[in-house]
């Protein structure tokens, strides 16, 4: 691969998630010149090209440290969109898990969903209203989010949502099918019935996903309602 398209790839990762604003496009063409004159020059020193790039792109660790750590956007947009995405995301479970309601324990959650959507629609509904006397004012009011907890964050809620999913998943495993591994045992089901026990069981502890799915979504959208000077 060519060194020239190299340079453009990586560049155009680090602004993967910026806003296309005058600012960042200046931004990101200094900082190819920038790295394409600092490759040069350790190629010019003897590095093969390959150490001269890798050399290169250590002193630009990611746009966490290229641009500010922290980024103004359009307060009332963006709280407005990250709620729509919750009760979306919750509606969504909501209705997945209707079918459930033919077990006691499926009819439980579905409840708890129902209440969690009310809930997240009911704060939705109350932020509009709270907004909606004055638009001209509300939209240029701006909050600051600082993207390296952010996104610290983003990966945190991941790890440990994984972690949780493979803890509950455990404990099913232990408590459904422990005794027949215990005693060397023929693990068995019986009837469709017992078996849709267990698949719901085992599928109950992936609705949380919701909670790292609206943490990645304020990280998202971030850059749609980032205020910057050439809006």
């Amino acid at each position: 691969m060519r060194l020239e398209v190299r340079i453009t790839r990586h560049v155009n990762r680090l602004f993967a998630h910026a806003q296309d604003t005058l600012d960042n496009r200046e931004l990101k063409e200094e900082i190819h010149s920038n790295l394409a004159a600092r490759i040069d020059d350790y190629i010019s020193q003897g590095m093969s090209e390959e150490k001269a790039f890798q050399t290169a792109i250590q002193h630009i660790a990611g746009m966490d440290e290229v641009m500010s750590d922290h980024r103004r956007v359009q307060r009332v947009p963006y709280w407005t969109a990250l709620l729509q995405s919750a009760l979306i995301y919750s509606l969504i479970a909501w209705i997945i898990t209707i079918p459930m309601r033919v077990l006691m324990q499926g009819s439980a959650i579905n409840n708890l969903l129902m209440i969690v959507s009310l809930i997240v629609g009911g704060m939705y509904v109350l932020y509009l209203l709270i907004n909606k006397t004055n638009d001209s004012a509300t939209s240029v009011k701006t909050t600051v989010i600082r993207i390296p907890a952010l996104v610290q964050w983003n990966r945190r809620i991941w790890w440990l949502w994984a972690v949780l999913i493979l803890v509950l998943w455990g404990t099913q495993a232990a408590l459904r099918f422990g005794s027949s591994i215990w005693f060397n045992r023929p693990i068995q089901v019986d009837g469709p019935y017992q078996f849709a026990v267990i698949v719901i069981a085992f599928a109950i502890p992936l609705l949380s996903v919701i909670i790292p799915l609206v943490v990645h979504r304020a990280y998202r959208i971030v850059s749609k309602y980032e205020v910057s000077d050439a809006l």
